[in-house]
């Protein structure tokens, strides 16, 4: 299984013109289109899945990549289907009482692996240092930018060190029976802990030695042309989903 913080950095090298305040923009735009678009409609289901699958091309995620977040989308969104028979549709649309329940859990499974997929694919055409510029020109407070960034690199930072813990723990010996490792599972957060404030102890005096003081503010990147589209493109694909969620068609 792909781990998340695995996709910074591994989408198509094309979508490195754009700037990284307009591939952060137009991922966030085609995030809000499959949010808003309506879903058990079939002109919403155009628009919202079209804006996926066309972000995601465009990205170009590695195919193993692909499959291993279908994967991932199964897992988390075929639960939901288990509410079926406990659910009640607001109106009559195939005539079969359970299938018109069963809308409902596939409107939300949709839209959830359409936003999966999306979250996915911007980060394939981002890295940490792109991040991080891209946030920059981004019009909010500056504690907003700083949180996001650390939420990024501790998030990157500690599926590394959980990656690190399993090989360490492998090498040592550990039986590969169920059991055994059942049992072992409740030590893990007591390792993983101590790992994580000994490195940041680390890194807070190296920090100090070095004199760091505060983030340093990125410059206002100039818009260009590429850019301007990009992101016109990303919000007409927005202004589609809210005129066909909210105006009578």
């Amino acid at each position: 299984m792909t781990s998340l913080p695995d996709l910074w950095g591994t989408g198509s090298a094309r979508m490195r013109r754009l700037s990284p305040s307009a591939r952060l923009a137009c991922g966030t735009l085609v995030f809000a289109t499959c949010l808003v678009a309506p879903i058990p409609s079939l002109p919403g289901i155009c628009i919202g899945s079209g804006a996926a699958i066309g972000w995601v091309a465009l990205c170009g995620l590695p195919g193993k990549r692909l499959l291993a977040m279908f994967i991932y989308s199964i897992a988390l969104f075929l639960p939901l289907f288990l509410l079926t028979p406990w659910l009640e549709a607001a109106g009559p649309i195939c005539g079969n009482p359970w299938l018109d329940a069963a809308q409902i859990p596939l409107a939300m499974s949709l839209r959830g692996t359409c936003c999966v997929f999306v979250c996915a694919a911007t980060m394939a055409v981002l890295d940490l240092a792109d991040f991080g510029a891209a946030l920059g020109p981004l019009p909010i407070p500056h504690i907003i930018k700083n949180l996001l960034m650390q939420i990024a690199h501790q998030t990157a930072m500690l599926a590394n060190e959980s990656q690190r813990i399993s090989v360490a723990v492998r090498i040592r010996g550990l039986p590969s029976g169920f059991t055994p490792k059942l049992r072992f599972l409740p030590a893990v957060p007591t390792i993983w802990l101590l790992r994580i404030m000994n490195r940041a102890d680390r890194i807070a005096a190296a920090m100090d030695l070095r004199g760091f003081e505060s983030f340093t503010r990125s410059s206002p990147a100039s818009i260009s042309l590429m850019d301007g589209f990009a992101v016109t493109t990303a919000l007409l694909a927005l202004g589609a989903g809210i005129s066909i969620r909210w105006l009578p068609v």
